[in-house]
């Protein structure tokens, strides 16, 4: 935006809605801290991490189930009790081994619960928010509680189920003159992204578009199919949704 199209107003305004220095200094002190965190969980330095860890929280870190996280990004802060403490919205990516699949990795987004504990930002498990992580669920046990924790398992990983969250309107298409034009609609209602990837996509008088190969958490894709001449054909059109590899297969026929 050219700045010589600003009026002083304007200015005044803008210059008004940025954030104190107290509040931009309390946003930069949590940000590291954040950061140091969940760099030390992609580093594996888990015991180091615990220095970052509320005292009612240490014994539930501890014997929480360590998973493979490769990366992470922080999309944003809620600020609570005169901020005193905050929700942090953190994206991550996370390898997740499962039988029948090759290692994955997944984008999750979820919340990690901060306070101020003898002046420093420290993560905790916020019984608010059901005890969810941006990598996975914690519950707090009796066993832990009591400091009788049991070793931690594994996380499991319900492939069935991940795979469901995927799913298409339809697996057919008919087109002819007087309807040569079909579309369904692929849902992508997994925690993170997916790609979408057409297989064997020729056929003769036929043209079919996908309307994003790329979709977030939450989101569709309209699959396209149009007919484009007279020749009367049919086939099996597959779409693969990665990184599941979920194979569609959509029946295709023009006449």
């Amino acid at each position: 935006m050219d700045r010589r199209l600003l009026f002083p107003a304007v200015a005044i305004t803008a210059w008004a809605q940025q954030p104190t220095p107290s509040a931009a200094e309390a946003e930069a002190a949590l940000r590291s801290r954040v950061e140091q965190f969940y760099q030390l969980q992609v580093d594996q330095k888990f015991r180091q991490a615990e220095a970052l860890v509320a005292e009612d929280s240490k014994d539930d870190y501890y014997n929480r189930a360590k998973l493979n996280i490769k990366g992470f990004s922080i999309q944003s802060i809620e600020w609570l009790d005169n901020g005193s403490r905050a929700r942090v919205s953190v994206k991550g990516r996370l390898l997740v081994r499962a039988a029948m699949l090759a290692n994955q990795e997944f984008e999750m987004v979820g919340i990690s619960s901060w306070k101020i504990e003898n002046g420093q930002w420290v993560w905790y498990i916020d019984e608010e928010l059901a005890s969810q992580t941006p990598f996975g669920r914690i519950n707090r046990t009796r066993s832990a509680a009591s400091g009788n924790a049991a070793p931690p398992s594994a996380p499991k990983v319900d492939v069935a189920t991940l795979m469901s969250q995927i799913t298409l309107d339809s697996t057919s298409v008919t087109l002819n003159a007087s309807n040569p034009v079909q579309t369904i609609t692929l849902s992508n209602n997994l925690s993170g992204p997916i790609t979408l990837e057409l297989s064997n996509p020729q056929l003769e008088g036929v043209s079919i578009e996908v309307e994003k190969s790329e979709l977030k958490a939450g989101e569709k894709s309209a699959i396209r199919f149009r007919l484009t001449g007279e020749t009367k054909s049919s086939g099996v059109v597959r779409l693969v949704a990665a990184p599941l590899n979920k194979e569609f297969e959509i029946q295709v026929s023009s006449n």
